[in-house]
């Protein structure tokens, strides 16, 4: 009886054992399991994050493209204004269309804005004076409220 008391409190002590080692496994098995969690979360933040920068990323890429086509529309534009602007003054000077779009008539007299003293083929800018637009461009009475 003795011995068999023995081994029932050895083989009591091995199940104790055993149990504790079983809530220690599953103590490891709950922190990796909330580690996890914590990680998928982590993962699905840095996938919104990329998305994001994704979206963002196509929508500079759009505004660029926009940009570089209203520029090059603009620059366009500019170069048909200088052509207006430089057959305006050819009409209202009076130079037979001779006249750089740096030049352009005031008053009574035809000025040159912040012209060169040379143009290309090194020949030199000269500023004549003009008769008034008025005589270059007679206004009778139909345009006077105009």
């Amino acid at each position: 009886v003795k011995e068999g008391s023995e081994l029932v409190t050895k083989t009591n002590e091995g199940f104790t054992q055993v149990a504790e080692s079983a809530s220690k496994v599953g103590e490891l098995v709950g922190e990796i399991s909330e580690a996890s969690n914590e990680q998928a979360q982590g993962i699905d933040q840095i996938n919104t994050a990329v998305t994001q920068m994704d979206q963002v990323t196509q929508q500079n890429a759009a505004n660029a493209e926009e940009s570089a086509s209203a520029s090059e529309e603009m620059n366009g534009q500019a170069e048909q204004m200088k052509g207006i602007v430089g057959e305006l003054v050819a009409l209202v000077g009076g130079s037979g269309g001779k006249v750089s779009s740096r030049e352009y008539a005031v008053g009574r007299e035809r000025r040159a804005i912040a012209a060169p003293t040379k143009r290309a083929g090194g020949k030199s800018l000269t500023v004549r004076k003009e008769d008034s637009p008025e005589k270059v461009i007679p206004m009778d009475d139909d345009f006077k409220d105009f």
